[in-house]
């Protein structure tokens, strides 16, 4: 995908999760934060990083 679509995708999938659970925000945040470093940090495997920052972000939302 295009940087500027997936850069909407991304606000606006964001913005849905803090709006229906405010309390959750640092842990959207923290995910985003884990996809990006595993993706730059892993030679740009989207599946790799993007399976990480959900696990991150559904582990944190459990655990509280």
């Amino acid at each position: 995908m295009p940087v500027g679509i997936l850069g909407i995708l991304a606000v606006t999938a964001l913005h849905g999760t803090v709006t229906a659970d405010p309390r959750t925000a640092p842990y959207a945040l923290l995910a985003v934060a884990v996809t990006v470093a595993v993706h730059l940090g892993c030679g740009r495997r989207t599946i790799l990083s993007v399976g990480a920052g959900t696990a991150v972000y559904v582990v944190l939302v459990n655990l509280t």
